[in-house]
Order: C-alpha cells, then structure tokens, then sequence
C-alpha cells in the first residue's frame, strides 16, 4: 500500500517521550583472537577481519570483520558475501561511499583490499603477529555504531528538507526524529507527540507535523505553517543515500569502511 504524506500544524498535543540510542555493550573478541587479522590503510584507520580458512562458515566469518580508529572497533554490517579457496569476499553497508551503493573488503593471496568507489580501491598493511595480538588485546570492539535509518524525505522547491530518522529493528524501532532545513544547515525539531494507528502516523513537533496517511496513490507531502501551505517533492530514500548521510549536515561519522571520504 502507498502512502500519501501530509504534513499539517497541530496543537494542544501532549509531549513525546524521549527515545535516546542505546549504548552498545562491548563485544569479547579474545576466544577467536588467533582467527583475526589487523591491517591498516594509509590513512591510519584499522580493519580486523578473519585470516584464510578462519571460519568454515561465511556468516560467522562475517561477525568478525571491523573497522576503526585502533582503540574503538566497529562490527560492519555484511550486505552480502562469498568465500572461494578460503579467502573472503564481503560487500559492507556503507552509505556515505560516492559512486558505489555498498563498500567492499576482500582477501585474496595475502592481502586485503577495500574498494571504496569505483576508483577507489585502498590495499591495506598487515600488522605483524606481535602487533596484531598486542591490538587485539587493547581495542575495545563495539557492534556497529549507527544504530537509525531513514524513514522519510522529502523537499520543496527552494531547497529545505523535510527529514525523519528511526531506530532500527533491532535496537526497538521508532525513537523518530524530525529535521527540517536547507542542505547543511537543518535543524532537529523538538518532538511533542507521535501518533501510530491504522489511519498513519503523525510525528508533532513545535513548529508543525508531519501526518502520514495510508491511500491508494503516490506519496504527496505538503508542509503547512499556518494558513500557508508547500507543496514537497517526496524523495525515494535508497537513492538519495550520499544526501542523507553527508550532504544534508545531519549526521557525521558513523563508523563504516570509507566513512574517511
């Protein structure tokens, strides 16, 4: 079912309580310390990620793959992967890589490469075996660290967005956020209710809401401040991820591969 988006004023709505991120518990990596390997790029950031023949099974191997600054080490999130002759091949979520929909990491004769675009293409350096257990033994390793998503976007003719995020599945969902604003200068609006039912959803804030209603016809979206009303474009997020996530000044890193570019 498509939904036809309104955003309309509201008033004299009760206040919305705060959903803040949660913090991650850190994730014990010395049972399989002797399964991993450290490299790291030219520009001093570091990748772990399981040496040949580590893990018979692709998904497991996948839980091991990181990226980070040496002291803090974030889980990359697997898109997709394969494993030939027991090297590894993995496509990451990573939304703020210009020319690709997703980075990539791969092992191959005893080396890894991380594609970062189509001309991007990073081969890394291997920590020695001495190196390599005295980092396992002092980084801290972390499940990945953006824990929202994208639930609407939309935009006027002048050029100010009309943004909402929210939690993921797995970290409870909702916890929406309202930004409205040009691109590199939108601003967060306090939330004052959310309403969830079977006729949409309306996220209030202090300076208007944004009501979404279930109908059969294109997504529309309107921004109503008073008497006035603005027509929106609504935008198909997947294909505005380099805008969401670096050009609209919203979020800044959010510990991917290729999260230096």
């Amino acid at each position: 079912m498509r939904r036809a988006l309104i955003l309309v004023a509201l008033a004299g709505v009760a206040s919305a309580a705060p959903h803040a991120d949660k913090k991650p518990k850190p994730i014990d990596a010395k049972a399989v310390a002797d399964k991993l390997d450290v490299w790291k790029d030219d520009l001093g950031q570091f990748y772990v990620v399981p040496h040949a023949n580590a893990f018979k099974d692709l998904d497991e191997a996948g839980t091991w793959v990181f990226y980070g600054d040496g002291k803090t080490m974030y889980q990359q999130r697997i898109i997709g992967g394969s494993q030939t002759g027991g090297n590894y091949e993995w496509a990451l979520w990573a939304p703020r890589v210009t020319t690709l929909q997703t980075a990539s990491v791969e092992t191959k004769n005893d080396k890894v490469i991380v594609g970062c675009g189509v001309k991007d293409h990073r081969t890394l350096t291997q920590l020695k075996a001495d190196e390599a257990k005295t980092f396992l033994g002092k980084a801290t390793f972390y499940p990945p660290l953006w824990q929202r998503q994208t639930r609407f976007i939309a935009r006027d003719d002048d050029g100010i967005y009309y943004f909402v995020d929210e939690m993921r599945e797995e970290y409870g969902g909702q916890g929406y956020r309202v930004f409205v604003g040009p691109k590199g200068s939108m601003k967060e609006q306090p939330m004052t209710n959310v309403v969830e039912d079977s006729g949409g959803f309306i996220f209030a804030t202090k300076s208007g809401s944004l009501k979404i209603i279930a109908e059969h016809k294109a997504d529309t979206a309107q921004w109503v401040k008073g008497s006035k009303k603005t027509e929106l474009t609504v935008l198909v997020a997947q294909d505005n991820r380099y805008l969401i996530y670096r050009q609209l000044g919203i979020y800044g890193a959010i510990g991917t591969v290729c999260d230096d570019l």
